[in-house]
């Protein structure tokens, strides 16, 4: 007789975890993973005009205010 507490596929993430949980958490992860290629996105579409700042103008209070802001 096999065991009624294992489960289908012991190998499927998040198996382990209860339904509702599970879901959370993979939400969790999409939104985690959505706001990281926003912020990569935004890095690449800046890093031209960041470096022209910091390098081929006089870098002064505004401009490191707003590096650390970044």
């Amino acid at each position: 007789m096999s065991n009624a507490t294992q489960l289908p596929n012991p190998f499927t993430p998040l198996a382990f975890l209860p339904p509702d949980l599970a879901t959370q958490f993979e939400v969790s992860r999409y939104l985690y993973a959505a706001t990281l290629g926003a912020y990569v996105w935004d890095i690449g579409l800046n890093v031209g005009d960041e470096y022209a700042l910091l390098f081929k103008h006089k870098v002064n209070f505004p401009t490191i205010v707003y590096f650390f802001s970044r």
